[in-house]
């Protein structure tokens, strides 16, 4: 059984969540306390153990992230709750944590649920990924990333990965250490993401980290050589692109 709390200003929006769980979850859920804002937010969370927080971004007397660095109890699973905030969604979805964009659809709660059990077995609980989200969204650059995978996560800093390649719906990071990881979310996801990151799609298939990259070879039909000797393709729509980057 989990623990939730859920914290929301707005009271239409915590009935219509608190409904949602008791109707669709009664089995796994168990609700032990609501709050209207930051301040009791923060009370709440330090008085009563939970293992899920659906936390609201923003709130008339401070935000979700307030109340992250306000507590000294960080061990539960964070769910934001949000009508949209482009770069904390993305942040989120890459931090390996669950969000819910205002009006959600009960599929995407089935889905973060589904996600929060999948993590309470497999992770360790001394670890809380939400501590790389606060560091990303305190520094305006992201310097890390949790990639989830079939046996839990890893995490890797933005600085040891060479290119990401796309392997059906798949993403799969090629790393300074030789080593690869295969994570579950497609590449389109992590252009997104990482575009302004100093990354660039260089392919339909590629993504590259251009602080890596040292060579770019015509005589390949278009490919850009890898610090590590990889040779990648470059599509003729990104070549000028490219091109403009360094020249």
């Amino acid at each position: 059984m989990l623990k939730v709390i859920i914290i929301d200003d707005e009271e239409d929006a915590r009935y219509l969540l608190r409904k949602a769980l008791e109707e669709n979850f009664k089995e796994t859920i168990q609700i032990v306390g609501e709050a209207d804002g930051y301040k009791k937010g923060v009370v709440l969370l330090e008085s009563i153990p939970c293992d899920v927080a659906f936390l609201d971004i923003k709130m008339p007397d401070g935000t979700g992230f307030d109340i992250l660095n306000a507590i000294e109890n960080k061990n539960f699973s964070v769910v934001f709750i949000t009508a949209f905030d482009r770069f904390a969604i993305k942040a989120f979805d890459f931090s390996a944590i669950g969000y819910l964009v205002k009006p959600f659809k009960i599929s995407d709660l089935s889905k973060t649920i589904e996600r929060i059990l999948v993590q309470k077995e497999k992770l360790n609980k001394d670890f809380t990924p939400f501590k790389i989200l606060l560091e990303s969204y305190s520094e305006e650059r992201i310097r890390k990333l949790v990639l989830p995978n079939a046996d839990g996560f890893t995490v890797v800093m933005l600085d040891e990965i060479l290119y990401v390649n796309s392997v059906r719906n798949y993403s799969e990071f090629h790393l300074v250490n030789n080593s690869r990881v295969l994570t579950s979310k497609p590449l389109i996801n992590y252009d997104t993401l990482l575009s302004e990151q100093g990354f660039f799609r260089i392919h339909h298939s590629y993504l590259i980290n251009l602080s890596h990259l040292k060579a770019f070879v015509r005589s390949e039909g278009g490919a850009v050589k890898m610090i590590n000797g990889d040779l990648l393709p470059v599509s003729r729509q990104k070549k000028s692109e490219l091109m403009d980057k360094f020249l």
